[in-house]
C-alpha cells in the first residue's frame, strides 16, 4: 500500500468487500465524494451500477473539460536500460534484439514527422539507462524539441530534486512515472536489481518534481502485477497526497494495462475491460479536476468510448520504438504490444464523429513567467 496511507490495508479490504451495490449509488451521487466513496466505486458491487457511473463521471468530465480530447504522441529516443525489471523487455538480461539510442539528429527527425501530424504535444520516453540518458543530455533534448513544440513532457528514470529543476528550465513541464506496484514487497520481487530496485526514491519522484516546478504529475501503476482495487485505492491516497504536497501541480492518472506476448511475461492478475473502465469512471468522479490519460495499449473501441465518459487525454499514431517514427521501421523491441494501430487523422476523426473536439497544443504559460 501507499506508504502514507493511514488507513490499514486490512480496513481497506474490508471495506471493498462490504460494499453494497446502494452504497456505490449512494457514492456516485454524493455532491463532493472522497476516499472511501473510491473503495465503494471500486468494488465488485458497483459492477451492478455501471450505467450510473457513467452518467456521473460524463457529467463530471464535461464540466471541467467540455467535449474537448487533448493528443499527444510519446517519442522513444532510447531502449538501453541498466534495471533488470522481470515483466519488461527493456531489462538489462533481454539480448534477443539489438538496442538503440538515438542522436540528436535523428531525434529532430522523429520529432519533424510527429509534428507533421498536427501533434504539439510530447512525450519523451527513455530507457533507464543514466550512462546515455543524463539530466544534461536530456536537457539537451528539451531545449531543441521546446522549439517546436508547445508541450514537453518526460517518461524517463527518476531524478534528483536539482535534476528534475535542470529539466524544468530546459522545457519540460510535465512528469510521468508509474510506481508498477504500491506493494513495495512484490516491488521488490519484480525489481531485483538496477537503481530502479530502490522503492522509495520511486514513490518520491513525483513530489520532487513538484517541488522542481513541474505541472503536471503523472502518476500510475501496471495493471496485472497485483490485485487491481487495492493498487486503485493506493494510486487514490498518493493523488490525495500530492495534492497537498505539490499543490501548484496538477495530477493525471493513466491506466497502463499490462499487454502480455507470445512467449513473453505474463501477468497474474489479468485485468479485463469492464474493471478497467469501472476503475477510470471511479476516479473521474472523485477527482473530477485531475487528467487522465488512455494509451494505445487499448483496443479503438474502448478508448473511442472512454474519452466520452473519463479520459480528457490520449495518444495518437504512437510508435514505441526508437525511431519508429521517421528513422527506421517499427521493428526493434518495443516496451509494450500496440493494439490502436490506428494512424493519428484516424484517431482525429474518431473523436470529431463523437461530437468531440481535437486539441492539439496544450497551454501557454502567462502565470510566474
Amino acid at each position: 500500500m501507499f506508504p502514507h496511507l493511514k488507513t490499514p490495508k486490512a480496513e481497506i479490504e474490508a471495506r471493498i468487500a462490504a460494499a453494497t451495490e446502494s452504497d456505490a449509488v449512494a457514492s456516485a451521487t454524493k455532491e463532493r465524494p472522497g476516499f472511501f466513496d473510491l473503495l465503494n466505486l471500486i468494488s465488485p458491487a458497483a459492477s451492478g451500477c455501471m450505467p450510473l457511473l457513467r452518467s456521473r463521471a460524463a457529467q463530471e468530465r464535461r464540466r471541467y473539460y467540455g467535449r474537448t480530447v487533448s493528443v499527444y504522441a510519446p517519442l522513444y529516443i532510447g531502449n538501453t536500460c541498466v534495471n533488470s525489471c522481470r515483466y519488461c523487455d527493456f531489462r538489462v538480461q533481454h539480448q534477443g534484439t539489438a538496442r538503440k539510442d538515438l542522436t540528436m539528429d535523428e531525434i529532430l527527425m522523429e520529432a519533424a514527422a510527429v509534428r507533421a501530424s498536427g501533434i504539439d504535444s510530447l512525450l519523451v520516453v527513455a530507457g533507464e539507462n543514466p550512462r546515455v540518458n543524463s539530466v544534461e543530455h536530456l536537457a539537451e533534448v528539451g531545449r531543441e524539441l521546446k522549439k517546436r513544440f508547445s508541450y514537453l513532457a518526460l517518461e524517463v528514470a527518476p531524478q534528483t530534486e536539482e535534476g528534475y529543476r535542470t529539466l524544468f528550465k530546459a522545457g519540460f513541464e510535465g512528469l510521468t512515472c508509474f510506481q508498477e506496484t504500491y506493494d513495495e514487497e512484490r516491488y521488490g520481487y519484480f525489481h531485483p536489481a538496477g537503481p530502479k530496485s530502490n522503492y522509495r526514491f520511486r514513490l518520491e519522484t513525483q513530489s520532487r518534481a513538484g517541488r522542481a516546478g513541474f505541472r503536471t504529475l503523472g502518476i500510475a501503476f501496471l495493471l496485472g502485477l497485483v490485485p487491481w482495487r487495492l493498487e486503485a485505492a493506493s494510486l487514490a491516497a498518493h493523488a490525495l497526497w500530492l495534492q497537498k504536497e505539490c499543490w501548484r501541480s496538477r495530477i493525471q492518472f493513466a491506466f497502463p494495462r499490462f499487454c502480455p506476448t507470445e512467449g513473453g511475461f505474463q501477468p497474474e492478475h489479468p485485468v479485463c475491460d469492464g474493471d478497467l473502465e469501472q476503475m477510470m469512471l471511479a476516479f473521474r468522479i472523485v477527482f473530477p479536476r485531475c487528467c487522465m490519460t488512455v494509451s494505445t495499449r487499448e483496443a479503438p473501441a474502448f478508448r473511442d468510448a472512454i474519452v466520452q465518459t473519463a479520459a480528457d487525454n490520449m495518444s495518437a499514431g504512437s510508435r514505441v520504438t526508437p525511431g519508429g517514427y521517421a528513422v527506421a521501421a517499427d521493428g526493434d523491441v518495443a516496451q509494450f504490444t500496440l493494439t490502436d494501430k490506428r494512424p493519428p487523422e484516424e484517431v482525429f476523426a474518431a473523436i470529431r464523429a463523437n461530437g468531440q473536439e481535437v486539441v492539439f497544443k496544450n497551454w501557454d504559460n502567462r502565470i510566474g513567467g
